[in-house]
């Protein structure tokens, strides 16, 4: 039946599966590591305090990490190793980062500034289009928790 085939090239494929089995059956099995299961941090989908939200900067491992842009707030925890400690974007964490992120700034001193829709209006094109892409992507990619209150 497999006349075509040199009688060298059985005996060759023959000793490579015996080999094969040999090492897959007598090879220690590798011992489960079970990964660990991490709890996201719970909360509640409501308005808070721009005071209430400096609580939520990652820094407790329990809370979750909210970003505030533009009256919204957003919970960024998915993205911690950005926007915990010692993440890139760590500065926004538990803050208001709307002129921050307009200015694309990473000044302290842009963190938390007041603004109102006729401070905004002040902005040049091109800060108005750099804050409105940086809304979109937030909103396409986190959850919204709710808005920033007086």
């Amino acid at each position: 039946m497999f006349d075509f085939i040199p009688e060298e090239a059985v005996w060759a494929i023959l000793i490579i599966v015996i080999i094969y089995l040999l090492k897959v059956i007598l090879s220690p099995a590798k011992d489960y590591v079970p990964t660990k299961v991490v709890q996201k941090p719970v909360y509640e989908k409501r308005d808070y305090s721009l005071e209430e939200i400096k609580d939520f900067k990652g820094i407790d491992e329990t809370k979750p990490i909210f970003i505030a842009i533009k009256g919204k707030i957003y919970d960024v925890t998915a993205k911690k190793s950005t926007y915990g400690p010692g993440g890139s974007y760590h500065l926004f964490a538990g803050n208001d980062a709307t002129v921050c992120l307009a200015k694309s700034s990473f000044e302290e001193s842009d963190i938390n500034q007041p603004w109102t829709n006729q401070s905004l209006d002040d902005l040049t094109a091109d800060q108005k289009d750099s804050l409105k892409n940086w809304i979109d992507f937030f909103s396409e990619r986190y959850t919204l928790v709710g808005n920033v209150k007086e």
